[in-house]
């Protein structure tokens, strides 16, 4: 009978040591980001996300809005920046400082670009206040909208250039001495 006791009495300490070690169920945790933030974009646009925590909503809204658009134009200037630096590379360009100069104005021009076509396509607000906003641009208009900077760039890089040969001329005409040569009749 001892024996069954002693047996009762360490099954019961068992139990109870199980139920103070185990870990407490976990309480189910919020959410900290919305579910649209693990899509993936379809191929023919830019996604861009903002997000911020303020007390006034619109503002709210609004700021993290144009954080989605600042993202979607760091991406574009990126993608541009990367492409003028090798064509500068490739084409010799790349030791002339104004090229680069007009690198860096392409660049920052994207980047504090308008994103005039940029449209918001989804927008939640999580529990803790903060919002997220992501908007989606179209890639097409992200070409074209680079075209534009990067034309109007070059077109003053390429009047640089032409005043920089006419210059270089006038120095060189200037410098050489004329040597007639003599003509035989």
């Amino acid at each position: 009978m001892k024996k069954h006791y002693v047996l009762f009495i360490a099954m019961i300490i068992m139990v109870l040591l199980a139920g103070c070690l185990s870990s407490p169920a976990a309480a189910p945790r919020a959410a900290t980001t919305p579910p649209w933030m693990e899509e993936l974009p379809p191929q023919d646009v830019f996604w861009g996300i903002g997000f911020i925590k303020l007390q006034n909503e619109t503002l709210a809204m609004q700021t993290a809005t144009q954080n989605a658009q600042r993202d979607v134009a760091a991406q574009v200037s990126v993608l541009v920046q990367g492409l003028l630096e090798n064509y500068a590379n490739e084409s010799g360009l790349a030791s002339n400082p104004r090229s680069m100069i007009a690198i860096e104005n392409i660049t920052r021009t994207l980047v504090n670009m308008n994103l005039s076509g940029a449209t918001v396509n989804a927008r939640t607000r999580m529990d803790d206040g903060t919002w997220y906003v992501r908007v989606e641009y179209r890639k097409s208009d992200a070409q074209r909208t680079a075209a534009n900077v990067v034309n109007n760039e070059m077109a003053d890089f390429a009047e640089f250039r032409s005043d920089q040969f006419r210059r270089q001329l006038d120095f060189e005409i200037d410098r050489t001495q004329s040597r007639p040569t003599p003509r035989s009749e």
